[in-house]
Order: C-alpha cells, then sequence, then structure tokens
C-alpha cells in the first residue's frame, strides 16, 4: 500500500514529466540508480533530513552529486525531496513513481527466483508466458537461491507462483504427517 507522502511526490513527478513529454522509462531508471547509490552511503539519508544542516547546503551536495548524471528534471525532483526533507521516504517515492510509469507504459516487472541462472530459452518461455498472463510487456530481474532445489519462483505484484521443488516437497511433508497422523 502507497503512503501518502509517496504517493503526492511520485504523482507530481509522474504529471510534470508526462505534461512535458519526458521519457518516463529514463525518469525511472535514473530514479532507481540513484536509490541504489544512496542505500549505499550510510548517513546520506540522515543528513538530507538534518534539521542542522541549512536547506541550501543539502541542496548543494544534491548538484554537486547528481548534477550531468541525471536529466533535468530527476535533478530538480531531488532538489524538492530535499527541500521537503523526503529522503528518508525516498526509497519508497521510487517505487511508487515506477509503478506508475509501468501502469502507463504497460510493462509488468517479474521477478524470477530459480536455483540456477536461467537459460536464454528459459528467459524467453518465462517472460512469452508472463506476457500472455499479464497482457504487458515485461521486464524481468533475475535471482538465484539454491535452497529452491530447482524450479522457478514467479514474483508478480502481490502474486506468487511457486513452482519451486523445495514447495512441492514440503507439500508432500504435509501430505504424509497428515496420513500418518
Amino acid at each position: 500500500m502507497t503512503g501518502i507522502v509517496e504517493r503526492n511526490y511520485s504523482e507530481a513527478l509522474f504529471a510534470a514529466l508526462t505534461e512535458e513529454g519526458q521519457d518516463l522509462s529514463k525518469a525511472r531508471d535514473e530514479l532507481n540508480a540513484v536509490k541504489g547509490i544512496v542505500a549505499e552511503c550510510d548517513g546520506f539519508e540522515k543528513l538530507m533530513d538534518s534539521p542542522t544542516v541549512a536547506a541550501e547546503e543539502k541542496i548543494s551536495v544534491v548538484k554537486e552529486a547528481f548534477n550531468g548524471k541525471v536529466s533535468r528534471h530527476v535533478l530538480n525532483f531531488l532538489c524538492i525531496v530535499t527541500e521537503g526533507r523526503r529522503w528518508n521516504d525516498f526509497a519508497r517515492i521510487c517505487k511508487s513513481f515506477a509503478a506508475l510509469c509501468n501502469e502507463h507504459l504497460g510493462i509488468a516487472e517479474i521477478t524470477v527466483t530459480s536455483a540456477f541462472p536461467l537459460t536464454e530459452e528459459q528467459r524467453t518461455a518465462i517472460k512469452s508466458k508472463m506476457a500472455q498472463v499479464t497482457g504487458k510487456k515485461i521486464e524481468m530481474t533475475e535471482k538465484t537461491d539454491k535452497t529452491i532445489v530447482g524450479g522457478v519462483i514467479v514474483d508478480y505484484g502481490d502474486t506468487r507462483l511457486d513452482g519451486s521443488v523445495k514447495t512441492r516437497l514440503e507439500g508432500l511433508k504435509e501430505s504424509f504427517s497428515r496420513l500418518i497422523g
């Protein structure tokens, strides 16, 4: 569920970009890159939300860090986030903005977890099947988790399609326990 802060900031950016005909995918990707950088910088959010550091200094830090690396619109948005002291909400704002962009662009983001790296053939098959299921273009993130033994787990929004061997074995174990028990 999206909170009011994330919704307000993401909707404002979305409206500004669409009104000016800007590339939503590019802005989404730039914000996600900034989110990754911020996550790696210990203390950045705390510094940006600190009442003891002047707003002008914070904006100067943001401009120095990101000017020339992101579009003018995204840089301006980062300054607005700074002025509003909303860096602690930034990751959720990015997630909300990405959801708005993806809905507008007809994109479904899925995460596929498998025990081993997928082959190109498997990637293509999963993307094709999920495109049929969702009616959208698929952007896929892959993860590996040896504990699932085999098969795949596909996460899409709030839906999980679990075809892992681990889950099947756990199901069999439960069935046997009920029969014996």
